[in-house]
């Protein structure tokens, strides 16, 4: 259980489970089909549907995830090559708004939840799962292991392999990374003003990923890399850079305004970007504004919590100095090998939800809460 006093007015009610949830408006234009502003009735069942192209979660009606069995398409003016399978994107929240992003035009290599590895070494070469376009390294799905059904909660198992690029563009598979999905629903009292309960979406993730050659698979320490997550497009903007550049070289200067950066960081020792990079928080929090109406913002995001029995737990987190995304990193500490045979594991929590987090008095974020 966690202790932090971000959740210290809550009763955690599930594992890894708790948030402080503050209501707002209106209906997002990348909103999900059939759902309402206060989510999904909480007597609604979540179940998996498995077509050719996805393995897609639902609750009741409403979409909650899709995995890409086939690579999407890219948008125009993308380079194919960035085009790949195997992540996770789009993620709703209980109120239809996404908060996940794809083929961002400045990063359009960062695809929603997705696991790759940047700075590795196989067989004396340098080996970039990460970084697509340097064609040295890929990963793409591989199968459905299994899909789960309908309850309170619903499960799936897919595996997804990392391959190495050689210079003549031929592929062989190192890691084979099972991915274990599961989706349920959280309740907990929101602090706002009507004090209602706010329905979240809680979802398990963990990786196996088991090196099947005859070879080391060094993954070096690297200062990104590991458990991605690229956030809302439109949470990134050149002005929005322009302005986060400034923040994090100024160490007293305040936060810019939410409206021009469209969205933040908040980890659980209570900072922002600025010092939360490469810290080994609780948990991290990403979250901004999914549609703005009549002048009031509605916001939505996405809290992760490792699990304890991480290796590296906490585990170290990149936060982007200007974009919307994070990744979570044990490789920022030291350099380590998956051997033949071997099989690396990690687990976490994504906890997604509307409203935006309330800090607790104690906890001031960097130039953020005065």
């Amino acid at each position: 259980m966690l202790n932090s006093s971000f959740w210290r007015r809550l009763s955690l009610t599930a594992v890894f489970v708790s948030s402080l949830i503050a209501s707002d408006g209106a209906q997002s234009q990348d909103a999900a089909p059939s759902q309402s502003d206060t989510g999904p009735p909480s007597e609604q069942l979540f179940r998996c549907v498995q077509t050719e192209d996805h393995v897609i979660v639902y609750c009741g009606r409403s979409e909650v995830l899709r995995y890409n069995i086939v690579a999407p398409k890219a948008p125009e003016g993308i380079d194919p090559k960035y085009q790949r399978s195997g992540y996770i994107h789009p993620i709703y929240s209980p109120t239809g708004r996404m908060v996940s992003g794809d083929f961002a035009a400045d990063h359009p290599h960062q695809h929603g939840l997705f696991a790759t590895w940047t700075d590795t070494r196989f067989r004396g070469k340098k080996v970039d799962f990460w970084n697509q376009l340097k064609q040295l390294g890929v990963v793409l799905h591989d199968r459905v292991i299994a899909v789960g059904d309908e309850g309170e909660s619903t499960e799936f198992s897919v595996a997804v392999r990392h391959y190495a690029i050689d210079d003549q563009g031929l592929r062989e598979a190192i890691l084979d990374d099972v991915w274990t999905v599961s989706v349920t629903g959280v309740s907990g009292v929101d602090v706002s003003a009507d004090d209602q309960k706010r329905p979240r979406y809680a979802i398990q993730f963990s990786t196996e990923q088991t090196n099947i050659t005859e070879h080391p698979l060094t993954i070096n320490q690297y200062h990104y890399g590991g458990i991605g997550f690229r956030g809302n497009n439109d949470w990134y903007s050149a002005p929005s850079a322009k302005a986060l550049a400034a923040f994090v070289k100024q160490p007293q200067a305040d936060a810019p305004p939410l409206e021009l950066t469209r969205h933040r960081f908040l980890t659980s020792e209570g900072h922002d970007r600025r010092l939360g990079n490469h810290s080994r928080p609780e948990w991290t929090t990403l979250f901004g504004i999914v549609d703005q109406t009549q002048g009031q913002n509605h916001i939505a995001g996405v809290k992760v919590t490792p699990s304890p029995l991480n290796e590296q737990y906490p585990d170290p987190v990149r936060l982007h100095p200007t974009k919307p995304y994070f990744s979570i990193s044990p490789c920022v500490v030291g350099a380590f090998d998956i051997g033949p045979g071997q099989t690396y594991r990690a687990r976490y929590e994504f906890e997604v939800f509307d409203g935006t987090p309330l800090l607790d008095e104690a906890v001031v974020e960097d130039g953020f809460s005065r």
